[in-house]
């Protein structure tokens, strides 16, 4: 009888423990630091428009060859460049499971050669809507058109440009996204500029999204039962 009641509660130990615990964080960004160029992430760009998101390794820009500060860690980075007006996104794709926790972060600089601060046109991401000028970080849903700004957009995490002289430091991000992304399904994080003032260089680097599933109620009380009825089948055979 002893030995049982030991048993019994050595069990439903684990089981709340398994309760308290959180699992271990998933990363749901593929290739966040562009150590391997743009591999995972898609590129759209506007159409009739110049210009790009580039996977960049120096201190200029590739195109208009303005400074930057360069990768914020490895040798990689991703950075948007152009010869004239343009609308460009940069995303990529992730899934939650139900009931998970969620964390974005990444560091980005936005230079803005205008110098004129921010122009957000009510057309979006739209460079033949004048002015418009800046940047924008958003997660969008899964039916998305990748240059959207209405209903489709989830949450925005930046939107502008960053003030002062060029070239500007990173900057360092984060954000709890538990409650756009918390039911469960497929996202996309999108980063996203339009341009036809002057030259615009948004540049993104160590971009991640941790995830962790917390087991649900329903599932510990199943897990508490079932040890449980062991227990005591255990104690009728003996």
């Amino acid at each position: 009888m002893r030995r049982t009641a030991l048993t019994l509660t050595f069990l439903l130990a684990i089981a709340g423990s398994a309760g308290s615990a959180h699992a271990v964080p998933v990363e749901l960004m593929s290739n966040g630091g562009f150590e391997s160029g743009l591999t995972g992430w898609t590129v759209f760009d506007q159409v009739g428009g110049s210009g790009s998101f580039f996977a960049n390794a120096g201190l200029a820009t590739p195109l208009s060859a303005f400074p930057t500060v360069g990768p914020a860690s490895g040798t990689m980075y991703a950075v948007s460049d152009q010869g004239g007006p343009g609308a460009h996104a940069l995303y990529q794709g992730f899934s939650v499971a139900p009931g998970s926790t969620a964390t974005l972060s990444f560091r980005m600089f936005v230079n803005d050669q205008n110098g004129a601060g921010a122009i957000v046109n009510a057309a979006g991401l739209d460079y033949t809507a004048s002015p418009n000028q800046h940047g924008r970080v958003d997660i969008l849903n899964s039916v998305a058109n990748p240059l959207d700004t209405g209903a489709a957009v989830l949450g925005n995490f930046y939107l502008g440009v960053d003030p002062g002289p060029n070239p500007h430091a990173y900057t360092f991000y984060s954000f709890d996204i538990s409650t756009l992304v918390g039911g469960g399904g497929t996202f996309y994080l999108r980063f996203a500029e339009v341009d036809n003032q002057l030259f615009f260089n948004e540049g993104i680097d160590d971009v991640s999204i941790l995830a962790e599933q917390i087991p649900e109620p329903g599932t510990l009380l199943l897990l508490g039962s079932g040890l449980t009825g062991l227990v005591l089948r255990r104690r009728r055979t003996s």
